[in-house]
């Protein structure tokens, strides 16, 4: 009698155990067929981009003098690898680094035909008094504009040809 119960809850637990197979099987096809994604990465807050250059006196001396920004580190005890971080008083960096040996692939037009970066961006708060500024720097600024000459969107360029959008997003 002992051996038919043991043999029945044995059977029982099987049955168990593949009914719960069934149901995780089930699980991992609605999810392969696209039903049940993932959840996307959150919680990232924007920290730095870099840009390899030529000739690092020019660019940091650029972004320091049209752009604002302030040397916040430099790294330059590897002759080949030179890195300069600069920052902007609400804590966004842009790294400058020289590499031995690195060059500028050839210029493309329309710019959009290279794949990669095109450009950063940075909203400001009033773009006509930007455009103003960097006129004053004498840079290439060129801007986008609505019916009323108002500046919409501007655009400049780096001395080594890296693009800069500047709009005004509204608070």
């Amino acid at each position: 009698m002992l051996e038919r119960i043991f043999s029945l809850l044995c059977v029982l637990a099987l049955c168990g155990l593949m009914l719960q197979g069934a149901a995780a099987a089930q699980t991992v096809q609605m999810q392969v067929a696209g039903s049940a994604q993932p959840a996307p990465l959150t919680g990232l807050d924007p920290d730095h981009a870099t840009i390899s250059v030529e000739n690092m006196g020019t660019e940091r001396n650029w972004y320091e003098r049209v752009l604002g920004f302030r040397v916040s580190r430099v790294f330059d005890t590897n002759p080949d690898f030179v890195n300069v971080q600069l920052s902007l008083p609400g804590g966004y960096r842009i790294d400058l680094i020289k590499f031995k040996g690195s060059s500028r692939p050839a210029p493309v037009d329309p710019r959009y035909l290279e794949q990669g970066w095109v450009h950063i961006a940075f909203s400001v708060p009033d773009l006509t008094a930007a455009w103003k500024a960097l006129q004053d720097h004498k840079t290439d600024v060129a801007a986008d504009k609505d019916a009323s000459g108002v500046p919409t969107r501007l655009v400049v360029h780096d001395p080594e040809g890296n693009e800069i959008e500047l709009f005004n997003r509204p608070k």
